[in-house]
């Protein structure tokens, strides 16, 4: 058997993630490596949220983290 590659991998733990409809958000937990993969994310302006990657439209934000909260 093959090794199975992770899908969405830039998508991980602690991961600050840009939502093109809930915004600017950090990874809490990405549960499995496969098309049924699902993060839970806490939004700044909307909470926390469960979303499937395969249609969250999720992008790792290129912002350096630079220790302010």
């Amino acid at each position: 058997m093959a090794d199975k590659k992770s899908m969405y991998p830039e998508i991980q733990n602690n991961v600050q993630v840009r939502h093109p409809k809930f915004g600017l958000g950090k990874v809490l937990l990405r549960i499995g490596d496969d098309d049924n993969s699902k993060a839970i994310v806490r939004f700044q302006e909307e909470g926390e949220k469960k979303l499937a990657l395969k249609f969250a439209r999720l992008v790792r934000d290129t912002i350096e983290d630079d220790g302010e909260a």
